[in-house]
């Protein structure tokens, strides 16, 4: 195909944007960089061939898009169960590896296995299905408007947002008081503020359509109180204040998740406060070596180490926009995020293997999440070369398969260093 027929065969999937919306000042982002995402944009409305796997995944993108537009909005008054406390609007959920006992007639109470997953949790009793496929259709819808500047999918990511978070008959209470119970045991339990962990990344994607018609500066505020007030129950809940005091990636999240709140609703005293504690988990969870104890002795021990890997750098990035550098923090005995990440790079692009319980395939894409931002921050041979092999256009291929073409994550959300 000839450049000019590729470049007019482009421009028929990107709808005009509004002008205004390409003016606008890039907002503050935390886990995705808009220099990469305008990147990314501008290399849609180019001249792209046929057979780019960035264009396939924008064309997935946009067909994932299409698919929400009809759905009825979710909440949490359709769950089948109500949590203890009688008010539907509470979140209600059991605890994602919380299991029916095997040797009681009733199956209580339930029992804990760690690393399986029970797809009860996800079953209409609870909220927890519909509420991470909101989020995540959220976050398409948003990416949607984004790259093609059509405004049907910011108006559909506002309508999922007003249903679940602002309309008074519908609206989630800002609290989690009933997350990850286990039934026969508790009505809740303060390990399911990990549950808002979806929420702190979801702010990307709000402040990404800001500019959008669809998206109001009252949309924006309504939404920021329910924030406020979430945060306000983080800081000040029983529940809260246990979480804070945890010793793996439940701390990790837990100081991310009021530094994200508090940077979107314009507290930077919360923010600032959560950052500075921060700095007690870089001491105290990442050991001389750069691995993390208490994510090696899990069952799955690769998963929880990236997991905390990546609730470290939203931290940083939290703390780049708060003026407060985790980037290059040292502890008094020397213990840093650079180590951590120097640690892991071997075993994310396979140049080692992993030796601890656990090894799951850790996938492409999260590999790529996983490295983008330290590589761009510390720019070390190791961490560059690391970068490199997982970069699905000039890499090599991981775990022998090619990249996908589809991936969303992969081909829409960012770029390695080498990417042009």
């Amino acid at each position: 195909m000839c450049p000019r027929l590729i470049l007019c065969f482009t421009l028929s999937l990107l709808p005009t944007c509004p002008t205004t919306s390409l003016a606008q000042p890039a907002p503050p982002l935390i886990n995705l960089d808009y220099a990469d995402l305008k990147s990314i944009r501008d290399e849609l409305r180019g001249p792209i061939a046929e057979n780019s796997p960035r264009l396939s995944a924008y064309r997935k993108l946009l067909s994932d898009a299409d698919s929400i537009l009809p759905i009825k909005p979710p909440s949490v008054m359709d769950k089948t169960l109500t949590a203890s406390s009688g008010d539907k609007h509470d979140f209600f959920s059991i605890g994602f590896y919380s299991w029916p006992n095997p040797d009681t007639p009733d199956g209580l109470p339930y029992i804990r296995r760690d690393g399986h997953r029970n797809p009860e949790a996800r079953g209409p009793k609870y909220d927890k299905g519909p509420y991470d496929a909101n989020v995540v259709r959220v976050q398409k819808l948003a990416l949607a408007w984004f790259y093609s500047g059509d405004e049907k999918y910011a108006a559909k990511a506002a309508d999922l947002l007003r249903v679940w978070f602002i309309n008074p008959s519908t609206r989630m209470n800002p609290n989690l008081n009933h997350a990850a119970s286990r039934p026969g045991v508790d009505n809740g339990h303060f390990g399911g503020i990990i549950e808002g962990v979806v929420l702190a990344e979801m702010i990307d994607y709000v402040r990404l359509m800001g500019s959008s018609q669809s998206w109001s500066a009252a949309d924006d505020t309504a939404l920021q109180g329910w924030f406020r007030d979430f945060t306000t129950w983080l800081l000040e809940s029983p529940f809260g204040q246990n979480e804070r005091k945890a010793r793996n990636n439940h701390s990790l999240w837990y100081e991310a998740q009021v530094s994200a709140y508090s940077l979107y609703v314009g507290d930077a005293g919360r923010a600032t406060a959560a950052l500075k504690r921060a700095r007690s988990h870089i001491a105290r969870q990442i050991a001389p070596d750069g691995s993390l104890p208490a994510e090696l002795r899990r069952s799955r021990s690769l998963m929880y180490t990236r997991y905390a890997l990546r609730a470290f750098i939203f931290l940083a990035r939290c703390g780049d926009l708060a003026g407060e550098d985790l980037w290059q923090y040292r502890s008094s005995e020397g213990r840093c995020l650079e180590d951590a990440f120097n640690f892991t790079a071997p075993y994310l692009d396979e140049s080692k293997q992993w030796p601890w319980l656990g090894a799951d395939d850790i996938g492409l894409a999260t590999a790529n999440e996983i490295i983008r931002w330290p590589a761009k921050i510390y720019r070390t041979p190791l961490l560059l070369q690391t970068s490199k092999n997982l970069d699905p256009v000039f890499g090599k291929h991981f775990n022998g398969r090619p990249p996908n073409p589809e991936d969303l994550r992969l081909w829409l959300l960012g770029k390695n260093l080498s990417q042009p």
